[in-house]
């Protein structure tokens, strides 16, 4: 029961933000729709793929490993910041001028080359700001990494929007990012001072060593996951064209409000996942499960809602304009139930210390990815990466169940999606039947609906919805 409400905390503490912070930034989106069009929506987007791509090589994918290393030893949470930070610092040199090098080499026009390396300039502290993220998670304190982003978004799309409205361009845009980067670093900083102390600034060597032989699997997976994640706007920029990835970022910006649920899901659990592997593998096996479950009955009522009502999406937040995202939507949504799949079962293999497997995994799919995308792009466009992505991530779903499978546990997927895949579709008749409804009373009608069928079938049983409904409503 802790670890059910521990996990329900620190989700809604991660969630809100995540999903906050891209609503706040439709406000930017439709202001660069606005005022420099598809094209540039295209370059914004773009420039932030491979900032993504770096930013990833920079932290070395060894925020997990912080989280998991301060869960399992919280007296040595200073050190484990301090050894981090400075290990980081110089792998976030290198990957700004890789950004740098790269983006050059690539050919764009002069203005977005300008624009990633000014963007660039943020990659120091975004480092740094994903090793505090880790110590607030794996101290469950999640509520405070969800503060610093709201109000670091907040002046970044302030920022942002003034100087679009006073007719500044791309570049200006990214140095309000690194700003706004810088400042959110700073106001994380003095959270950590508050809540955990004065960091303790001292080389470990014991700490750095771990670090050292670690940092090689961590990163190389945290590269190849972003590749297979990422990859796709690079390469229809150049396989297609800018305008292109303006179109497939409209839709996938809304993937991203909808991954928010299953990211902050996996985040949270990643600590008492650890901490249950520890306690013993039954106590493992239920929480995983169980945590399956529960994710699958938030998820999929979205995919089947946003497939239905994807061009009234695309039609209310960008326009006519954008109206050719509306197919793209429609497919990019059906990868989010995979995608949720994989982001638990990758917390499961590091808490059990299979991240070998799990990089071995992400080496596949990521050139799964590049292939496929280098055989759909030319013919199918925005569609193509879309489909390319999507058999990507059902692969890479397919290879975790196999190895957890013969390795830790058996998990019976047809059980976990029989019920909420049921309550998801009675759902969706009835979303399809009022699809011409005013969309909001549509969306409101159909979560009711959808509410009152979770528990005709019974996705969660009367004791879980009786603590949900506690959790969520006992007074503070």
């Amino acid at each position: 029961m802790e670890s059910r409400t521990s996990i329900l905390k620190n989700t809604v503490a991660l969630a809100i933000p995540n999903i906050l912070n891209p609503l706040i930034s439709f406000a930017l989106i439709l202001v660069i729709s606005r005022y420099l069009g598809v094209e540039g929506l295209g370059q914004y987007s773009l420039v932030f793929s491979y900032f993504g791509l770096f930013a990833t090589l920079a932290a070395l994918g060894l925020a997990d490993l912080v989280v998991r290393e301060s869960a399992k030893r919280p007296q040595d949470t200073h050190l484990l910041l301090a050894n981090a930070g400075l290990f980081g610092t110089f792998s976030s040199l290198a990957a700004l001028i890789g950004m740098d090098l790269l983006v050059w080499a690539m050919g764009y026009d002069e203005e977005l080359v300008h624009a990633s390396f000014v963007c660039s300039l943020a990659l120091v502290a975004s480092t740094a700001v994903s090793y505090l993220e880790a110590i607030f998670r794996s101290r469950e304190k999640s509520e405070y990494v969800a503060l610093c982003f709201l109000i670091e978004n907040v002046v970044r799309v302030a920022l942002c929007v003034g100087l679009l409205l006073w007719n500044f361009g791309i570049v200006a845009l990214f140095a309000a990012v690194s700003l706004s980067r810088l400042f959110g670093l700073a106001v994380m900083m003095l959270f950590y001072v508050r809540i955990f102390g004065r960091p303790l600034l001292r080389y470990d060597r014991e700490i750095w060593g771990m670090l050292y032989s670690q940092s090689a699997i961590f990163a190389s997976i945290a590269i190849f996951s972003t590749i297979h994640v990422s990859i796709d706007q690079i390469l229809l920029s150049k396989l297609k064209s800018v305008e292109s990835v303006g179109i497939y970022s409209a839709a996938d910006r809304l993937l991203t409000i909808c991954k928010t649920v299953p990211v902050a899901f996996a985040s949270a659990l990643l600590p008492v996942l650890t901490r249950a592997f520890v306690t013993g593998k039954g106590e493992f096996r239920d929480l995983l499960t169980k945590s399956l479950g529960y994710l699958l009955v938030a998820i999929l009522p979205m995919v089947v809602g946003t497939f239905i009502l994807a061009d009234r999406f695309i039609d209310l937040i960008y326009g006519q304009k954008f109206a050719q995202a509306a197919p793209v939507l429609q497919l990019h949504i059906l990868s989010l139930v995979p995608f949720s799949m994989v982001f638990v079962l990758a917390q499961a293999l590091i808490a059990t210390e299979n991240q070998a497997v799990d990089l071995k995994i992400n080496i596949a799919a990521a050139i799964i990815n590049v292939v496929l995308n280098f055989a759909f792009i030319p013919s199918l466009a925005e569609i193509g990466a879309v489909l390319a992505t999507l058999l990507t991530i059902i692969i890479f779903n397919q290879l975790q169940n196999l190895y957890i499978k013969r390795h830790l546990l058996d998990i019976s997927f047809i059980r976990l999606y029989f019920r909420p895949l049921a309550a998801s579709l009675g759902m969706g008749l009835v979303t399809y039947i009022l699809r011409e409804w005013n969309i909001f009373l549509n969306i409101a009608i159909s979560a009711t609906v959808y509410v009152v069928m979770v528990v005709a079938v019974k996705a969660l049983s009367t004791e879980e919805i009786r603590w949900l409904t506690g959790s969520m409503f006992k007074p503070r």
